[in-house]
C-alpha cells in the first residue's frame, strides 16, 4: 500500500551513531583556544572555562567589565544627602567563582604580550612603507624616463600621456615609481 505524504528530508536522529562519544567529543572541541596568539594557546588549561582561563592569564574576557562605562546621567545631577540620608546606592561586588588566579603566571603573560606587541610595532616602523604602482604606469614611467628624464613638461606633452597628467602629477609618478621595488629591480637587472 502507498504513502499518502512523501516523506522528505534527513532523519533527524541517527541510531547508528555512538551518542556518548559524539556528545563528548563535541565538548572537547568546545574548549579548545580558538587564539592565533602562541602564548595564549600554550597556557590554555582545557580543565578551565574560557572565563577562567583568560582571568588566570590576566586578559579581559569582557572589556565592559574591566573598564567600566561612566554613566552620564551621575555626572549633570548633583546628588546632595538630605538630612543626613545619603543618596548613593552602594553596588555590591560581582562574587568571582571558581580557583584562585596565579598572579605571577598574569603578569608573566601580559609582560610578554606587552613584549610581542612593542617588537612588532618596531618591527613595522622599521620596515617603512612599500610604494606600488600599476604594471601599465610602471611601464609608462620608464618609458618617460628613457625618453624624456627629468623634464616633467615634456612628459606632459607626450602623445603616450594619454591621461592628461600634468607636471605635478609625473613628479609625483616618477618620484613613487624609484621609491619602489620595481624600479629597484630593474636597475639591478
Amino acid at each position: 500500500m502507498a504513502r499518502d505524504v512523501k516523506k522528505r528530508g534527513k532523519p533527524s536522529y541517527t541510531n547508528r551513531r555512538n551518542r556518548q562519544k559524539y556528545l563528548k567529543k563535541k565538548d572537547g572541541k568546545k574548549k579548545l583556544s580558538k587564539s592565533a596568539v602562541p602564548l595564549i594557546k600554550y597556557n590554555w588549561d582545557e580543565s578551565k572555562t574560557p572565563r577562567e582561563n583568560v582571568r588566570d592569564m590576566g586578559i579581559a574576557f569582557n572589556p565592559n567589565e574591566a573598564v567600566p562605562i561612566r554613566e552620564a546621567r551621575k555626572d549633570i545631577i548633583d546628588a546632595v544627602p538630605i538630612d543626613g540620608v545619603s543618596v548613593g546606592v552602594p553596588k555590591p561586588a560581582k562574587k568571582m567563582t571558581g580557583r584562585k588566579t596565579n598572579v605571577k603566571q598574569a603578569a608573566h603573560i601580559v609582560s610578554n604580550l606587552e613584549k610581542q606587541v612593542q617588537e612588532e610595532e618596531e618591527a613595522r616602523a622599521n620596515q617603512g612603507r612599500k610604494f606600488r604602482l600599476f604594471h601599465r604606469e610602471t611601464e609608462l614611467c620608464v618609458y618617460m624616463l628613457a625618453r624624456h628624464g627629468d623634464d616633467f613638461q615634456a612628459m606632459t606633452r607626450d602623445p603616450k600621456n594619454l591621461w592628461q597628467y600634468t607636471p605635478k602629477q609625473w613628479a609625483k609618478k616618477i618620484r613613487t615609481h624609484k621609491e619602489s621595488e620595481m624600479c629597484k629591480f630593474l636597475e639591478t637587472a
